[in-house]
């Protein structure tokens, strides 16, 4: 280790960290600076790169080697010392660069002052008691599940003499015009609209519900104020509709044919108790996380702690900037967006924060877990969420691990994978109470606590 260093606290969540690189140290990193400052500067009758350290001493003077030494070497130092000290800063250091001197044959020391993450200390993480989540399957969700797959072989039917109602389809031809000017998407012919869905204009579900074929509407539509096309944003949309068709949907019977054409299962019942083992699994995925997030939440709301103010306003604004981005790329700006919603900048400001808050909190106790037990995650784990990402994207593992490299991300993904493990943990260590608020020996992964383990997540 090339550098010593020493903290004190000098208030919450600030530190005055003391460094001392050693003599030695000193001396090669003069040496460096003499070399780099060597190849750069052009002094007659010598090549670059070639200029012996007396001619450049005498030619520059020892300050300016000096300030090299201080602007090439410094930074490494100073991360040298947040490693050995284990704290994460959340904020660029204060440091007195005219108050370092630098001489050869001796240390050179230097202090910083940085306002650092809070470390918090956990005290029973192990054994948080969780409500038990439910992993029931009852009939009625596998009979949804089974009308589902249902909806999927469903057939369009003519309903000859139907009036319209929520569920049918209709077959229309439409004309939109805003100021007797037709405009780009508005019209089409033999469009197929489920009436009641969420894929249109609501004033045409209004409009078509009780109709029947052969109805000819005027459906009156105001433009969204965030309208890609500022000339029609707010303005009011007259559509033409011809009803040319009410169909209703037929859904296949639930029997041993539908199953062997659904499915690999040639009865019904076998198709049945494969959604049944489907749900079950689910639900019992879905208990595992609730479980841990009922023990990460505990263990938050619980912590005393100050969140520094600069990590939740990096936080907000981080999250302005992202939603800035996604609006840009469907050409809406964050005001017009707010005023859609109903929102203010403040208000979403303050919602920002009271995120950033949450999630800080979670962080700070995946992170005291992980260093309670000594949690880690080696290269071969690391490989294999590589892996199972690049499967994800349907892309080669190499190519993901060198873009993660490009970015400097992997350490990143080495401790999103090291506080899953710590969530996993506190799941793990959970126990669940009974009736009357009492916990039972064992904890949630126990055969007392259920057949399921609940233990083995954004936006932390």
């Amino acid at each position: 280790m090339t550098v010593r260093a020493e903290m004190e606290e000098v208030e919450r969540n600030k530190v005055r960290i003391t460094v001392e690189v050693p003599a030695e140290e000193v001396s090669r990193a003069v040496d460096r600076a003499f070399r780099h400052i060597a190849r750069e500067v052009f002094v007659p009758g010598f090549r670059k790169g070639r200029v012996p350290r007396r001619v450049l001493q005498a030619r520059l003077g020892l300050e300016t080697i000096y300030e090299e030494v201080k602007q090439s070497n410094l930074p490494e130092y100073y991360r040298e010392a947040l490693e050995q000290l284990d704290i994460e800063p959340v904020a660029e250091p204060e440091i007195d660069l005219d108050e370092i001197r630098i001489e050869e044959g001796k240390p050179l020391n230097f202090q910083a002052t940085v306002e650092i993450k809070p470390r918090v200390e956990l005290a029973g993480y192990k054994g948080v008691v969780v409500e038990r989540p439910d992993e029931e399957v009852t009939e009625e969700e596998v009979q949804r599940a089974l009308d589902n797959l249902r909806e999927k072989f469903a057939q369009l039917e003519v309903a000859s003499g139907k009036t319209l109602a929520d569920g049918d389809f209709a077959l229309i031809d439409f004309e939109g015009t805003v100021n007797n000017k037709p405009f780009e998407g508005g019209s089409a012919k033999d469009f197929m609209l489920e009436i009641g869905s969420e894929d249109i204009w609501p004033e045409f579900n209004q409009e078509l519900r009780g109709k029947r074929k052969g109805d000819i509407l005027d459906i009156k539509v105001r433009m969204p104020e965030q309208f890609p096309d500022p000339e029609m944003a707010g303005k009011i949309a007259s559509f033409k509709v011809i009803v040319k068709e009410v169909k209703v949907k037929k859904l296949p019977e639930a029997d041993d044919d539908f199953a062997k054409e659904a499915s690999k299962f040639d009865t019904i019942q076998e198709l049945r108790d494969d959604i049944r083992r489907r749900l079950q699994e689910m639900k019992a995925e879905r208990a595992k996380e609730s479980v841990r997030l009922q023990a990460l939440r505990k263990l938050a709301e619980s912590l005393d702690v100050e969140i520094p103010r600069r990590m939740i306003e990096d936080y907000t604004r981080r999250r302005r900037r992202d939603l800035e981005a996604r609006l840009a790329t469907r050409g809406i700006s964050l005001e017009s967006y707010l005023k859609a919603v109903n929102y203010t900048e403040k208000r979403m400001e303050e919602e920002f924060g009271e995120e950033a808050e949450r999630l800080i909190r979670n962080e700070l106790v995946l992170d005291a877990v992980i260093r309670a037990e000594g949690l880690e995650v080696n290269d071969e784990e690391l490989d294999r969420e590589i892996e199972r990402r690049a499967d994800m994207f349907g892309i080669k593992p190499e190519t993901l691990r060198r873009a993660i490299e490009e970015r400097e991300g992997l350490e990143e993904l080495r401790w999103d994978l090291l506080r899953e493990k710590a969530l996993r943990f506190l799941g793990d260590h959970a126990v669940f109470a009974d009736e009357e608020g009492k916990t039972p020996s064992g904890g949630a992964e126990g055969s007392d606590a259920g057949e399921h383990p609940q233990g083995t997540e954004d936006e932390a």
